[in-house]
């Protein structure tokens, strides 16, 4: 058997992840637009906006905000990530749970700043997309792992309950690829907590404020 992290082992892992990488992000944009529109209910997305705000102000009142700021985002983004790459084992709902909330969130955040009078698409270039760069592939490959945990782990069971000699193979190659994704995701969320919290929040604060 190949070593985990070998170049071999690392090309199956992520020919195995792709389909559910690509299925994650079109969760992920489709709840994007759904929550840019105005029609859904936009209770618990205020309720989530409210909290980041709270959070936002909580890193102002720091004596090192951007240090404050990139230890929160970062301890936040890698528990939920590695949760999600192993709770989706559960039927597959915390995966898409994430996704479309967070994809939901994103858009009604922009929908709102455009409401308000700004300009969401430049909102989203300066405060959101550099470290989104990062993050982004980070969520996916995390909410692709635990798609794939949760119908691998079908798969087993009903290939058990068959007879089939292999049912457990592609739950076993999930589990044992988990482990440099989980690395890679940790990685990619510690580069994007680096760039939120320098030039992402540097950038955001030579847009004007939306009067």
């Amino acid at each position: 058997m190949d070593h985990m992290f070998s170049k071999r082992a690392l090309r199956q892992t992520w020919a195995d992840v792709r389909p559910y990488f690509v299925f994650s992000a079109i969760v992920f944009f489709a709840s994007f637009v759904v929550g840019g529109s105005n029609r859904i209910d936009t209770s618990l997305l205020e309720q989530q906006a409210q909290a980041l705000e709270s959070l936002a102000g909580m890193a102002g009142q720091s004596e090192h905000p951007r240090l404050f700021l990139f230890l929160i985002v970062l301890i936040n983004n890698v528990f939920k990530s590695i949760f999600t790459m192993y709770a989706g084992v559960i039927a597959c709902i915390w995966p898409l749970f994430m996704l479309v909330t967070n994809g939901t969130l994103l858009g009604f955040l922009l929908d709102q700043v455009g409401e308000q009078g700004g300009n969401p698409w430049l909102i989203f270039a300066t405060a959101i997309l550099p470290h989104g760069i990062f993050e982004l592939p980070a969520i996916f490959l995390a909410c692709a792992f635990g798609l794939r945990f949760g119908v691998m782990l079908f798969r087993g069971l009903a290939g058990s309950v068959r007879g089939k000699p292999d049912a457990w193979k592609g739950f076993v190659q999930t589990a044992t690829g988990s482990v440099p994704g989980m690395v890679i995701v940790s990685l990619l969320l510690l580069a994007g907590a680096i760039v939120e919290s320098t030039l992402s929040l540097w950038l955001a604060s030579l847009v004007p404020p939306v009067s």
